[in-house]
């Protein structure tokens, strides 16, 4: 027998406005709950006995939750709340969370409905959620000052490091977030904020929106011409260069071309394509903010470092992938002041490093930069190797939760890099020492002297790597001509007499080519007032011949794979350059080395630095150069940990005890976090 129910009513209340009413109601109890909490956890009320009958208790206080957190537990709603959930239960979630952030708040309510034997229905995880969402606060800049010890916790009369911090800054596109528009149903209104002062806001990224396009007008001024770009190109931004020694833009294809699948267009259904984030070169994070509508566009860098001016101040070193075409959009743009001042610098991270050429490397990476030490800036890399995890969870949260996922996780991989910092710097110490004796062992066992003038050979490298850069190939009328002789000479070569004489078939395809070759070179032949057309032996021809053996030597050399062709016109060029085995390629460590043979005029094999023998022994130098930079770098690192936890040994205990005679749940609550933080000092001297 079916019963059937009465229709409800339709639901006509606009609920548009249901989670701002919330938020605001739960304002108004945050200092009344953190004081019941505080309370709780110190000491911690056995819960009251429920009449069975009436299936209620007590209500202590004008707001419910302060009562139910005094018995340890908080309603899922700020005003007359019908569910509670235990602290116990929201901290195990919090915590299991931290270790796997692919846990999902739906999978714990799932969990929680299997353990007590309850149908799992939507409403049980939203009730969840609710509860765990009203947590901590902070204070402006207190997290980018306090959160490494190592780099921040500066000490008097220590010695003096050439660079006061070291980061790196890079995006990632796994946090993506899908635009509410795309999605089924209307989002409410949210004026949560899941993101903690460390967060760049989208208006104070925005206010920086416009330096790329100031710089792009800075650098075209005078130029006769521009070079056009895709508009619908979302990715980096950069000002075209009217110095032709510039190479940045070729570092900036090279860069784009690394990841193609991140420049499709993904943007119409993302609102939040990635978030683009600055830790120090212990792996903590120091700035973060969203990439809005967009890729890595260059306003987030130069945010972010805007950031680290205003909080570190001086002698600030970054890493970014392509810092070579970024510092020129910096020394354009409103921060070029600041910039000089604070004596910003900047690398390319060792790994993009091989990407960029010969001369961009030499001027820009992180091996040839004195007080680099022996980082690689890829820590960014190392963080979202992890964060990526929680892309399944975010991507289609409510940006409150998307904020609030990345939040925490970045704050709790935070807690564990401390855990880890005394471990961090001992493993560095002993790489350090290892690379100082692999140096010495090949400079002692090689016929190179360890006296040699490398650093002298690098500034000559870098010379006359600008030397070639500022050569144009100026295509001249000439050498069009007889590149139009070529071709037409070829067209008549290719075609036999029976395509010839097959009219017909043929004239289109054949006839019409060699008509407009002919032409061609007839222009030429009027415009250059050449009366009779240059033979095979006619000196300017073969001048003109041989520029163009250069340029498709030149040519050969981008496409390094084409090792017969580069071998072709190696051999060809005047005088011969040198040929190349798969034997010799494989031992290049850099790929930008091959711009070492586009010298053509034997200039560059004269050079001693040119030796491969000679390059090898360079490197070996410059890393034990670094080596002995990292040394000092954590003597003074080891010694600001040190004395940071030999300073927790005397504040803590000494506040507590203050704040045990006016505040025991405070003094308490201090007392557990001492309790932890003490157990990993005490692991840090071990």
């Amino acid at each position: 027998m079916i019963k059937h129910c009465a229709t409800r009513p339709a639901d006509t209340c606009d609920h548009s406005l249901c989670i701002a009413h919330q938020v605001d109601a739960w304002a108004k109890q945050y200092e009344a709950l953190t004081d019941a909490l505080l309370t709780y956890l110190d000491n911690p009320m056995k819960q009251p006995q429920i009449n069975d009958s009436d299936d209620v208790f007590e209500i202590e206080s004008t707001f419910t939750n302060i009562t139910l957190l005094r018995y340890g537990c908080i309603g899922s709603s700020p005003v007359k709340p019908s569910v509670a959930i235990t602290v116990q239960t929201l901290a195990v979630y919090r915590q299991t969370h931290r270790v796997c952030p692919r846990l999902s708040i739906h999978a714990e309510a799932k969990k929680l409905c299997h353990m007590h034997n309850v149908r799992y229905q939507q409403y049980l995880a939203d009730q969840l959620r609710a509860a765990y969402d009203h947590l901590g606060r902070d204070t402006p800049d207190w997290r980018m000052l306090n959160s490494c010890p190592a780099c921040q916790y500066i000490l008097e009369q220590e010695l003096p490091l050439l660079y006061s911090v070291i980061c790196a800054c890079d995006g990632n596109n796994s946090a993506k977030h899908v635009d509410p528009a795309v999605r089924s149903g209307v989002e409410c209104p949210d004026p949560h904020s899941g993101t903690s002062p460390i967060w760049l806001s989208e208006s104070y990224v925005d206010q920086f929106a416009d330096e790329v396009g100031n710089a792009c007008q800075n650098s075209r001024t005078g130029a006769s011409s521009t070079q056009t770009r895709d508009p619908d190109d979302p990715w980096i931004e950069e000002p075209d260069s009217a110095d032709s020694s510039e190479p940045a833009s070729i570092c900036v294809d090279q860069w784009r071309n690394a990841a193609p699948e991140s420049r499709k267009k993904m943007f119409a259904i993302f609102k939040k394509s990635g978030i683009f984030i600055t830790v120090c070169h212990h792996g903590f994070l120091v700035t973060i903010c969203d990439m809005v509508w967009s890729g890595e566009l260059m306003k987030y860098p130069i945010t972010s470092l805007k950031k680290l001016m205003d909080v570190f101040g001086k002698n600030i070193l970054y890493g970014y992938d392509i810092k070579c075409a970024q510092e020129k959009i910096l020394l354009c743009s409103s921060l070029v002041n600041q910039v000089k001042e604070l004596n910003l610098q900047g690398v390319v991270p060792a790994f993009h490093g091989h990407a960029h050429n010969c001369l961009c490397q030499v001027q820009h990476h992180s091996k040839y930069k004195v007080g680099a030490g022996k980082e690689d800036f890829k820590m960014c890399e190392r963080v979202f190797s992890e964060s990526n995890a929680l892309a399944s969870e975010t991507r289609n949260a409510t940006e409150f939760h998307h904020h609030q996922a990345l939040d925490e996780h970045f704050r709790f991989a935070d807690m564990d890099k401390y855990a880890n910092l005394s471990n961090f710097l001992y493993h560095n110490y002993v790489q350090v020492l290892q690379a100082i004796s692999a140096t010495s062992t090949f400079l002692d066992e090689c016929s190179i002297s360890c006296d040699a003038p490398f650093e002298n050979d690098l500034d000559d490298e870098k010379a006359l790597l600008e030397k070639m850069m500022c050569k144009k190939e100026e295509t001249t009328v000439e050498v069009d001509y007889v590149k139009a002789l070529l071709e037409y000479e070829g067209a008549l070569s290719n075609y036999s007499s029976r395509e010839v004489g097959n009219v017909r078939r043929r004239h289109t395809y054949a006839t019409t080519k060699c008509d407009q070759k002919g032409e061609i070179i007839e222009d030429f032949e009027c415009q250059m007032g050449i009366d009779e057309r240059w033979g095979t032996d006619h000196p300017e021809r073969i001048k003109a011949q041989l520029c163009i053996v250069h340029c498709l030597f030149f040519k050969a050399v981008d496409d390094v794979e084409r090792l017969v062709r580069y071998n072709k016109y190696a051999a060809k060029m005047s005088p011969a350059c040198p040929s190349l085995e798969w034997e010799q390629i494989v031992e290049y460590s850099f790929l930008a080395e091959f711009d070492l043979l586009c010298d053509g005029d034997a200039q560059l094999q004269s050079k001693r630095w040119a030796n491969p023998l000679y390059r090898q022994a360079s490197m070996q130098y410059f890393d034990g150069m670094h080596a002995k930079e990292e040394i000092e770098r954590l003597n003074v690192e080891i010694g600001r940990l040190l004395t940071k936890i030999c300073d927790d040994a005397v504040y803590y205990p000494q506040t507590i005890a203050t704040l045990t005679t006016h505040d025991p749940p405070l003094a308490s609550e201090l007392g557990r976090q001492w309790n932890q933080l003490c157990s990993l000092n005490l692991w840090h001297l071990q």
